[in-house]
């Protein structure tokens, strides 16, 4: 659907992915993803929802599934997703998340979404489309920036983090978590271009439950290889990953 946040920064959203990647950044939360649905990849007709660009797909053809199709709103980021397709296994399709409209029933194994849960308005109803698009019992694993430690915070005005006399990074700043909504970083990155929608945790939880699903494990990986990274990047996560599997 043209006109979304995203197809309006695609070019700066690409390169933040790109520098990302060159740098190596994703690769600990990929196995952590993979690791989630573990042989349940093998075969697979895998839902790469929310995809962007495409990272997440492309790495999962390496990984012995049957096909891989990327779902995001973003026609700029499907177009790109399309151009960076190596493998005739991955395919995708410009498509709103809460609903799935031209998938049918039951016709996804897997379904798994990359940092992409904060970026979606409705989630309630993203849960319920998965819910009817994913075979019984088939795995639904997602990451998203922690809503813990990445909780609303403003550029200027209310700092994400506290800082030592040489400003380093000492504490995360936890200034509104009960507060639910979108909300704007303003700065000049991801999240001060587009922004995010904070929840709770145990409203991504109950929610999941109500549409239907069976909660298999939550992670909170740490900077680094198993948590191995030194100061606050090695002792408070910065993302949350959720793995769930449909109910008959």
């Amino acid at each position: 659907m043209p006109g979304t946040v995203y197809d309006r920064n695609a070019s700066f959203y690409l390169d933040f992915v790109d520098r990302g990647l060159a740098a190596g950044n994703y690769e600990q939360l990929l196995l952590r993803l993979a690791d989630c649905v573990g042989d349940r990849l093998t075969g697979a007709r895998v839902c790469d929802l929310c995809c962007g660009e495409g990272y997440l797909g492309r790495w999962l053809v390496s990984r012995g599934v049957r096909e891989v199709v990327g779902i995001d709103s973003s026609a700029a980021l499907i177009e790109a997703a399309r151009a960076r397709a190596n493998s005739d296994k991955l395919s995708y399709r410009v498509e709103d998340a809460a609903t799935l409209a031209s998938i049918a029933n039951g016709w996804f194994d897997v379904v798994m979404s990359q940092l992409a849960m904060m970026d979606v308005e409705d989630h309630r109803g993203l849960f319920a489309a998965v819910k009817r698009v994913l075979a019984p019992g088939g795995p639904f694993v997602f990451s998203m920036l922690h809503p813990c430690f990445m909780p609303p915070c403003h550029a200027t005005e209310a700092p994400p983090f506290i800082t030592d006399e040489d400003g380093r990074p000492i504490a995360v700043a936890v200034r509104r978590y009960a507060t639910e909504g979108h909300w704007n970083s303003g700065g000049d990155g991801v999240r001060g271009r587009m922004g995010l929608y904070h929840r709770t945790i145990s409203t991504y939880v109950n929610d999941l439950l109500a549409a239907g699903f069976a909660i298999e494990r939550l992670e909170e990986p740490l900077a680094g290889d198993g948590g191995s990274g030194v100061g606050l990047a090695g002792e408070v996560p910065t993302v949350l990953l959720i793995a769930a599997r449909s109910g008959g």
